[in-house]
């Protein structure tokens, strides 16, 4: 017999749910409205960074056809996926391009809409409440208080609530990321969406770097203030692959190569051979793509956490790694290479780093004449600074920016930070969660010694990386919740035996 199709009616999604994206769907379409008519009005083309813009220059609705574009491909990549890959590996891989691809728009917007249908899923489809925060969420929040002191300081708080809404969704990525990522086989699996992403950008500025050769032209994703770099043998370009600027390239790259090192020296019993050395050409293949971003400040960082991982890989060698260490350092001292090679590095586009001890200052004075709640986030360009540039210091930024209530709300999740990736260290059961606590918090240290010479404060990577660094800690705790209650269940089945 012919199998008779089933005469039950496909579910929708309740009268709750349907109330909720009709809401929705109007709200979209009046955006969609407004969109169109300011960018036919005021030309979005002529006031943001359009990638296209470089090949079509001032094509009319250039905003328009790349917002519709993303569009259309994310609706290919729903349709195409949807049924061979759940929402939560949707949420990872944007999250893994929005990391290394600042360059690419909508892509926090795309992940909010997914973690949306993640949180609907989950709660009025299946009933389960549970919602596991991690400790970063209330830090992020102080943050947000101490970022809305903005609107006390600027005269025009719609444009300052323009600039917040752009950076708001992946500021809040450390809230909602648990949902998706709470065990560590998701953990690992964003890691590799995430290293499959750099590729992709290194892909990017492989080609950046062959059509400028090739056009005798600087093609990049980076301004042009940026986009090129004095050395002995010209004028090189500033190679950004898929990010905005060359030194949030060379960040990106940085930690994730130093995520890719760290697990390519696992112990035998975790990682296969074929996997290892697989690994260690992506790290010679990002060290190359870190050189040619030419920003000292990811030499400096990835240099210096570099040499980090074989001390704490490797404890019981570390005597011969400092007898190495300074015999090396002995023989270029005598010999003069590491002072010319100091000098070398210092001299390169000289002028780029002489006016960021100027912008500094600024930042100090800036703090001492408006401590509590600073000059608002961004207004130190326009305080008597003729640079009319960003403060290249995450810290004096925050001081500058936020004043004393910002110093403390970055002081506590700093703070806190620190406290999760040392108590999943020390209480980790599983070794690969405790391997995985250890590579990322050596990682993490790449942005803060960039962010010494750097503006990274409002870096998406780095807010998806303390994001993910919360679902560490929560993967953590389930599963030691996880393992003290099966410890329970065994206990009362040992004293019916006995």
């Amino acid at each position: 017999m012919l199998p008779v199709a089933s005469s039950q009616e496909p579910s929708d999604y309740g009268r709750a749910g349907s109330v909720l994206f009709a809401l929705f769907s109007v709200l979209a379409g009046a955006g969609m409205g407004w969109f169109v008519f300011n960018d036919g009005a005021a030309g979005f083309r002529n006031d943001t960074e359009n990638p296209l813009s470089l090949f079509f220059g001032e094509l009319p609705y250039l905003a328009t056809i790349t917002l519709s574009s993303l569009i259309a491909i994310f609706c290919f990549i729903q349709i195409a996926v949807w049924r061979t890959w759940s929402i939560d590996n949707m949420v990872m891989i944007f999250c893994a391009f929005l990391m290394v691809a600042d360059v690419v728009p909508g892509l926090s917007s795309v992940m909010g809409i997914l973690i949306i249908f993640k949180i609907y899923q989950k709660v009025l489809r299946t009933g389960d409440i549970h919602w596991p925060l991690s400790p970063v969420a209330f830090p992020l929040l102080l943050v947000f208080i101490a970022y809305f002191t903005i609107f006390l300081q600027v005269e025009k708080p719609m444009s300052a609530f323009a600039q917040f809404m752009t950076r708001g969704p992946y500021m809040v990525l450390g809230i909602f990321l648990p949902l998706v990522i709470n065990s560590r086989k998701r953990l690992e699996s964003l890691i590799d969406f995430m290293i499959l992403a750099l590729l992709v950008s290194l892909v990017v500025q492989l080609i950046q770097g062959l059509a400028g050769s090739a056009t005798g032209m600087i093609i990049t994703f980076g301004p042009p203030e940026s986009s090129k770099f004095d050395t002995p043998w010209g004028v090189m370009g500033r190679l950004t692959g898929l990010m905005s600027h060359p030194n949030r390239h060379s960040n990106v790259c940085s930690t994730i190569g130093i995520i890719v090192l760290w697990l390519s020296t696992r112990p035998k019993s975790m990682i296969t051979p074929q996997r290892r050395a697989m690994l260690m050409v992506l790290f010679i293949v990002i060290g190359i793509g870190i050189l040619f971003s030419w920003s000292r400040s990811g030499w400096l960082s990835f240099g210096v956490v570099m040499m980090i991982v074989p001390f704490v890989r490797w404890p019981h060698l570390s005597p011969l790694f400092i007898a190495v260490g300074g015999a090396l350092l002995f023989l270029g001292l005598s010999t003069g290479v590491i002072q010319e090679a100091y000098q070398f590095v210092r001299d390169l586009n000289r002028s780029s780093s002489d006016f960021r001890w100027h912008i500094d200052h600024i930042a100090l004075q800036a703090f001492f004449e408006n401590p509590w709640l600073g000059l608002g986030v961004g207004g130190e360009k326009d305080f008597f600074n003729a640079y009319e540039l960003g403060i290249h210091n995450a810290i004096l930024q925050v001081f500058a920016g936020m004043g004393i209530i910002g110093v403390l709300a970055f002081s506590y999740l700093f703070g806190t930070v620190i406290w999760m990736i040392y108590k999943v260290i020390t209480t980790a059961q599983d070794p690969r969660i405790r391997d995985l606590a250890i590579g990322l918090g050596i990682a993490s240290a790449v942005t803060i010694v960039q962010g010494m010479f750097g503006e990274m404060i409002w870096l998406k990577f780095l807010w998806a990386y303390i994001g993910v660094l919360g679902c560490l800690y929560v993967i953590n705790r389930e599963d030691l919740a996880k393992r003290r209650s099966l410890a329970q269940l065994s206990e009362p089945n040992q004293a019916v035996v006995a």
